[in-house]
């Protein structure tokens, strides 16, 4: 409660009072100083009267205020410990990733090659690859030459291919090419076949009594001999691959002559026991005596 004194000696007055109690001096109060003395007590009165405020609640506050700042520190000081994490950007193109694409550089690799088929003048080349590839024969004769097949651009791993208007009583030499689709190349080791020696004989011979001799007529000056030759072997043969000479030998001269007949070119293959004929002529009046040979591409049988 605030203390008022007295303006003349000092003593200690009471709000309101009309005169000091020590000097009789008369007082002079203002409606604020009145007013400000009953707020100024009623306030003390109901601070008297107020229940004491509890220590609890405070104190709670502080330890939330501490935890949640411990924890605000140990968040920091991981965060400070964690590695930086470097952002991955892909930024390759589609061209760029077919790029890195590690190249085939492994050839074919060949395998199970075969001969097979093989006929008068015709053979089948086979043979396999570990990946999808093309198919070409490399082939040559004993002559050396050295021929080469089509080659087949079709991407596959079981191979064909057929050699034709070969010869019989011949060996062949050949190998084998696949390239794949990343132009790696692959040839085989040389191989061979023959037609008519291994796989089969191949012979002919002529049927002795289908020779016929024409005599020369008056107005023609010659003579004609004919007949019939015999596939007597094991494999087919082509007509044109067989050849039939004539030794002729005439009467009181020493000298002889051959000539070369004509092959009937139908029919163009003789199976075994098929039959084909021949015709020479004769350039002599004389009837001469003859004998008749038959081969296969110059080779005697």
């Amino acid at each position: 409660m605030q203390q008022y004194y007295c303006p003349y000696c000092h003593s200690p007055v009471v709000v309101g009072e009309k005169a000091c109690r020590k000097c009789g001096q008369l007082l002079s109060w203002t409606p604020a100083h009145v007013t400000q003395s009953h707020n100024k007590v009623v306030s003390d009165d109901e601070q008297r009267d107020a229940p004491k405020r509890s220590w609890v609640w405070p104190l709670i506050t502080l330890l939330v205020v501490v935890l949640l700042a411990g924890g605000g520190v140990y968040y920091l000081m991981q965060m400070m410990e964690k590695k930086p994490v470097t952002a991955v950007v892909d930024n390759t193109t589609n061209a760029d990733t077919q790029e890195l694409i590690i190249p085939d550089s492994t050839a074919p690799i060949i395998s199970n090659i075969t001969a097979e088929n093989i006929s008068y003048n015709s053979v089948a080349i086979k043979w396999s690859t570990n990946e999808p590839s093309s198919s070409q024969v490399i082939w040559r004769t004993d002559d050396g030459r050295i021929y080469l097949t089509d080659e087949k651009k079709a991407m596959v791993n079981q191979h064909i291919v057929e050699l034709t208007d070969l010869k019989t009583k011949q060996r062949y030499y050949f190998k084998v090419r696949s390239v794949d689709a990343s132009y790696n190349e692959s040839i085989s080791v040389e191989d061979n076949f023959d037609i008519g020696l291994s796989q089969g004989v191949s012979a002919v011979s002529v049927a002795g009594d289908s020779m016929k001799t024409e005599e020369p007529q008056p107005s023609v000056f010659r003579t004609v001999i004919s007949g019939k030759v015999i596939n007597m072997g094991e494999v087919p043969i082509r007509a044109r691959d067989i050849e039939v000479w004539i030794k002729i030998t005439v009467a009181g001269q020493a000298a002889t002559s051959d000539i070369k007949a004509d092959v009937d070119p139908t029919p163009d293959i003789l199976y075994p026991l098929y039959e084909t004929g021949f015709r020479a002529v004769v350039p002599d009046r004389t009837n001469p005596d003859y004998m008749v040979t038959a081969t296969i591409a110059g080779q005697q049988d």
